[in-house]
């Protein structure tokens, strides 16, 4: 058999630049009045890509821009020629809280007199990230939230969550609204500090092939998860792939997963970033710079190494076994660590895989159940003329697709009922993909909602917003009937991971997603 070979390019992201965007927002003749700001430097903006398929000089963009000082944003809509002449309307987005902010936080912290000593505290980012406060006159206060860990407590509470207001350099050591058991100290590995967490940089996005041989397998491009989509507005999407074609045929436009959020029995939900890059184990080489390993033996997760929150390594790590290319990234959301990973098979199959751990933390020894959203935008043989059918196992030899011509949603069977499945194939050509469920992947309760979607493709169809109520999906606010018979079509995909402490996994944390297997 011929020898792989994988190799990665750095790959420029069409968009505006923060100094474009911020350049646009000075001379936008309504932005700073809006926020009340003289100086545009003071706001918190990012990367705008351009929407759409290819996009072009003149492609549409959505970009928030926020005034962390006054804790309010505005959203921008134009195109990227001309983004000072964007529409703007106000926004109730409101961003994570930046490593900057996290670092400044816990000086001030670190300076309150009612700081604990000792050399083994540790203080590290918690759930919920933000607990902002209303003044009197209604106007809010932009306070990150920060954990604190001593684990030589004598008292037992060795988790306290405090909130930080950055402006006033004050601590509010009983934030409201903020639900934890501090008395509890779940899962195993001590958090990394919030200092440790430096993002050194490197490219945001690679163009990665693999051959075997002179054949040309997968060409890809791949984006890390600090810069995936969506973002201001949106939380990230993990490892998001794009242009995914294999021996030379697209197949995929798009493939991330925008929305992750967990419920507990008791009531609290939180919506996930799915952004924020942390440390993980990978031996190799990074031939474009830091944040993008080729890896000469498989990559370590927290899933691997439960017991420890360190690494070597931040970024999106890659490795061929022989017979599929694993891409892998852990990112953290507070207490939570997941594992954004992708396994391309050399015969063409992909299979999407989250995975679900934490570190030391006073709340996940409740039961809860993890809710992973992907949306894979098929393109196959290019945008439009697909199909969508479904395909249940009545028994029969051979069974017969049915075809979802209407947006809709559908639940997969139980685990341990026939099967049911669906494809989305070309019109013309017949190729494409079969969706099989993950064994591990559940169904949807009420919270979790459904657990696949069909719809047609819109360009801002990526984030729903997290309209609530209480952080839940709200996939179904794009079901308005659209025809998906010869379509451009996006399919979400949910997975739903329970987790009881009292009854745990062989295993710290699982791997779910579907097996998108090649037809």
């Amino acid at each position: 058999m011929d020898d792989v070979r994988v190799t990665i390019e750095a790959v420029p992201r069409a968009g505006l630049t923060e100094q474009r965007l911020r350049q646009a927002i000075a001379e936008h003749p309504e932005a700073l009045s809006a926020l009340e700001v003289a100086d545009p430097d003071r706001l918190t903006v990012a990367f705008a890509p351009g929407l759409g398929h290819d996009p072009g000089e003149n492609a549409p963009f959505q970009a928030s821009v926020f005034d962390p000082v006054g804790n309010r944003a505005v959203e921008l809509r134009g195109t990227l020629d001309r983004p000072e002449r964007a529409d703007l309307r106000p926004s109730a987005w409101r961003p994570q809280p930046s490593r900057a902010e996290l670092v400044a936080a816990a000086a001030i912290l670190r300076a309150d007199p009612r700081f604990p000593a000792g050399d083994d505290v540790v203080v590290y980012r918690p759930m919920p990230p933000l607990a902002d406060a209303e003044n009197p006159d209604g106007t809010t206060v932009r306070r990150p939230t920060l954990g604190v860990y001593t684990p030589a407590e004598p008292t037992g509470l060795r988790h306290r969550i405090v909130a930080v207001d950055l402006v006033n350099h004050m601590v509010d050591w009983t934030p409201a609204g903020v639900n934890v058991r501090m008395h509890h100290d779940c899962d195993n590995s001590v958090p990394e500090g919030v200092d440790s967490l430096v993002d050194r940089g490197g490219p945001d996005q690679v163009r990665v092939r693999v051959h075997r041989g002179a054949t040309e397998l997968w060409n890809l491009l791949v984006v890390r998860p600090r810069a995936s989509a969506p973002q201001n507005p949106g939380l990230g999407g993990g490892v998001e792939l794009r242009e995914v074609r294999y021996r030379g045929r697209l197949l995929l436009r798009q493939a991330h997963l925008p929305i992750l959020n967990v419920e507990y029995e008791e009531g609290t939900t939180f919506r996930d970033d799915v952004a924020f890059e942390t440390r993980f184990s990978a031996t190799g080489s990074d031939p474009v710079g830091w944040g993008w390993r080729l890896c000469t033996s498989s990559p370590r997760t927290i899933l691997e190494r439960p017991d420890t929150d360190a690494g070597n390594f931040q970024g999106v790590a890659f490795h061929h076994d022989g017979e599929e290319l694993r891409i892998v990234s852990e990112i953290a959301a507070g207490w939570y660590r997941y594992a954004s990973d992708w396994r391309l098979g050399d015969n063409g199959d992909i299979s999407p895989r989250f995975g679900f751990a934490a570190t030391r933390n006073p709340m996940t020894c409740l039961v809860h159940r993890h809710h992973a959203y992907w949306r894979l935008d098929f393109d196959i043989e290019g945008a439009g003329n697909d199909v969508v059918e479904q395909i249940d196992d009545t028994g029969s030899i051979i069974p017969e697709p049915v075809p979802i011509i209407r947006e809709t949603s559908r639940r997969r069977r139980p685990a341990d009922a026939r099967a049911r499945y669906w494809q989305v194939r070309d019109k013309a050509s017949g190729r494409g993909f079969q969706i099989h469920p993950g064994e591990l992947d559940g169904t949807a309760d009420a919270y979790g909602v459904s657990d696949l979607w069909f719809l047609r493709h819109h360009p801002r169809e990526l984030d729903d917003g997290n309209p609530g109520p209480r952080d839940r999906a709200a996939i179904n606010r794009w079901l308005n009937g659209e025809s998906i018979n010869g379509a451009n079509v996006v399919v979400w995909y949910a997975g739903h991971y329970y987790h009881d402490q009292a009854h745990p996994q062989p295993h710290q944390g699982e791997l779910i997603g579907p097996r998108l297997v090649l037809i």
